[in-house]
């Protein structure tokens, strides 16, 4: 039986793959999946590739990193979808955390969707959302993708966000008002509109499927229906950090079976993380029952997969089923354990689950590259006989109902409401545990069982400055034993969560160096701040402008200054939008018309000067594109909308400061401006 012991170099860094492609224009949507999840690694690593993030907050200065966050953050869409018992963390309130409850299993497929404005790439992997996984273990990934140039795999792609219908089904959360679930929809959604005209060009045989199973969809039928050759395969080969234990470990070796021919040799090859153990004995990671099921009918070798892959000691969290014959191969890579729930062997309590398959022949190109995907394997197989075995599966993280405890469904979400009077929202359901408590970390109880507090939505002030990212819920189960985890918050509204502290209070001329500078803006605002800390120049230095000049001269070189930033503050409103919380933003944010307008009104120091900026405000909202801004999947018409609303605004505030000692020849100029910016 041929080993894949080949140590071909295809390690790459799995985030790599997060990262945009030349080309593919702004970020617009992100919608993944996990079962165990690591919220601060998700949002610097993993999102900051896809966002196109240039801070890092390791590398850079903290409100650098918060104020891009914010900017890019504020113009995309990010929803994770979590299992249940491993929602528990969160990192901002601008990007959103899911639970989802799947029936006596888990949600266990670890799919994203990277939706870019001229591209779109799905992975799909068996590495969950943490740091371990993609720093540490060894993970097996592939991806779908397709471009507005040229198009993909555009069925694939398809094929994925419809599995995204089947978990946003079952996360938990409300449909009938503004909320997590329904941006997540409206995201998918968005997706799905981008790609519909896009060219499907990649051939069957050439594509990767998506192989989803869950209740009632097992993963054998679906793998025999995209086998394509006439002849059957005859060799097995799988590949897997955990495998059911006795006694359904023979049911599973049953099912792998099914799918070879019927008739004449079969070979099966399980390839397996070992342990020596002080005594001289090995404990093998599998039971020893599935492998007698697979010899009674089959030839069959134990390969033990090597501690060190690739120089470096890593666990093996991979998972491979790869079925051949002499001239055809179909390899099934992802998040399916071989187990019953990973497998979707039984319909009470299947996992969600995502995989690929390729489909290769003796002579195309990557029938012998795939190989590359194996782990290394000790050249000498396992002797099935030696007693010095132990078989005994891993515990932990097999995607059944293993570890964590869950957080009872009666627990359905939390949401916060900013605005003047912020509040927390809590919707519970029945079912409630007998006692219970629900409390910021380290602090005051918010609600409680002891309050008797039923179900239904809860109001509760927020009377912190900052919002909150993650509640904290404790509760008794029905043995009485206590339980204690975090749940995440997640907004109502994101347009109305209030700026960085660092960008609530800037100056016009502040604002005005921001928006005018070439710098990003993170690096722009940084500066400003500097130039805070260091202080203003004193009045009796001979460097200081304003000693020297008159105010007439002034305003010309503030108007100057503000008209480039103008110019810039247009090309801003003109980047790709796909959202209207996203343009609301633009306008209505720290960095925006709506905060420039507030400045100019705030620091005029002249009669009609705040007039005068506002009109040219206006002028410059005026000349904005919103057929531009629209290529990122916004109507052009709600653009054109806020953009005028936003005018009108200003219309207001400008003809109010028009007072009788303004000269008549300003006055006139700023009665033909804004006429101009209204038509």
């Amino acid at each position: 039986m041929a080993r894949r012991n080949n140590g071909s170099d295809v390690n790459r860094r799995a985030l790599d793959i997060w990262q945009a492609p030349p080309d593919s224009g702004e970020p617009l949507v992100c919608l993944a999946t996990t079962f165990t999840f690591d919220a601060t690694f998700f949002e610097t690593e993993c999102l900051g590739r896809f966002l196109q993030m240039d801070t890092h907050p390791t590398e850079t200065e903290s409100v650098g990193y918060l104020i891009e966050r914010e900017e890019k953050l504020a113009a995309a869409r990010v929803a994770v979808f979590v299992d249940r018992r491993h929602a528990t963390e969160k990192e901002s309130l601008r990007w959103d955390v899911l639970p989802v409850l799947v029936p006596r299993a888990s949600l266990h497929a670890k799919v994203a969707v990277l939706c870019w404005a001229d591209f779109v790439r799905v992975i799909v992997s068996s590495a969950n959302l943490t740091e371990v996984a993609y720093r540490k273990n060894v993970e097996v990934c592939g991806s779908v993708e397709a471009s507005r140039a040229e198009g993909g795999a555009v069925s694939a792609i398809r094929a994925c966000l419809d599995f995204f219908g089947i978990v946003m089904d079952m996360a938990v959360g409300r449909e009938d008002r503004r909320g997590p679930k329904i941006r997540a929809r409206e995201a998918l959604a968005s997706v799905r509109s981008r790609v519909r005209n896009w060219p499907d060009t990649v051939s069957a045989r050439e594509a990767p499927v998506p192989l989803f199973s869950g209740p009632r969809r097992p993963v054998f039928p679906q793998l025999q229906r995209l086998w394509l050759p006439a002849s059957p395969p005859r060799t097995a080969c799988v590949v897997a950090p955990f495998y059911e234990p006795a006694p359904g470990d023979r049911r599973v070796a049953k099912a792998l079976i099914g799918a070879l021919a019927e008739r004449g040799k079969r070979e099966v090859c399980f390839d397996v993380p070992c342990a020596d153990q002080p005594d001289g004995r090995l404990r093998v990671y599998a039971s020893k029952g599935m492998v007698h099921e697979a010899a009674a009918s089959c030839d069959v070798e134990v390969g033990r997969v090597k501690d060190e892959q690739a120089g470096e000691s890593r666990p093996l969290h991979a998972k491979e089923i790869w079925l051949e014959n002499d001239s055809d191969r179909l390899v099934m890579i992802g998040s399916s354990n071989f187990t019953i729930a990973g497998l979707g062997l039984a319909t009470s309590h299947a996992n969600l689950e995502a995989n690929l398959v390729y489909r290769t022949r003796q002579g195309d190109r990557d029938y012998a590259a795939i190989e590359g995907a194996w782990p290394d394997v000790e050249d000498e197989c396992l002797d099935l006989e030696d007693a010095r075995l132990i078989w005994e599966p891993a515990g932990g993280d097999q995607g059944g109902n293993e570890g964590a405890a869950a957080l009872p469904a009666a627990f359905q979400e939390a949401l916060y409401s900013p605005g003047k009077e912020p509040t927390i929202r809590i919707l519970l359901g029945d079912d409630l545990p007998k006692t219970w408590a629900i409390a910021i970390p380290n602090g005051s109880v918010l609600l409680s069982g002891v309050d008797e507090t039923t179900a239904g939505e809860h109001s509760v002030p927020w009377l912190e400055q900052t919002p909150p990212f993650v509640l904290q819920v404790s509760w008794t189960t029905t043995a009485g034993e206590p339980r204690l985890t975090g749940w995440p918050v997640n907004v109502d509204d994101p347009s109305c969560l209030p700026p960085p502290d660092a960008l609530r209070d800037l100056t016009l001329e502040e604002l005005v160096e921001v928006l005018g500078s070439t710098r990003p803006l993170p690096q722009a605002v940084i500066e400003v701040l500097r130039k805070r800390k260091r202080g203003p120049v004193p009045d009796d230095s001979p460097l200081n402008p304003l000693k020297r000049v008159n105010t007439e001269a002034y305003l010309l070189r503030r108007t100057k200054r503000v008209a480039l930033a103008l110019d810039r503050l247009r090309e801003r409103l003109e980047r790709p939008v796909l959202t209207r919380e996203a343009l609301d933003w633009r306008l209505q944010g720290p960095i925006g018309p709506a905060a420039l307008a507030r400045a100019f009104l705030r620091e005029a120091s002249q009669p009609g000067e705040a007039a005068f900026f506002l009109a040219e405000l206006a002028l410059s909202l005026k000349r904005v594109n919103p057929g531009v801004a629209a290529e990122g999947g916004l109507e052009k018409a709600v653009i054109q909308q806020c953009v005028a609303d936003c005018i009108k605004r200003l219309q207001i505030d400008a003809v109010a400061q028009l007072a009788p000692e303004v000269g008549p020849e300003m006055a006139a100029y700023v009665d033909a401006a804004l006429s101009e910016a209204l038509k």
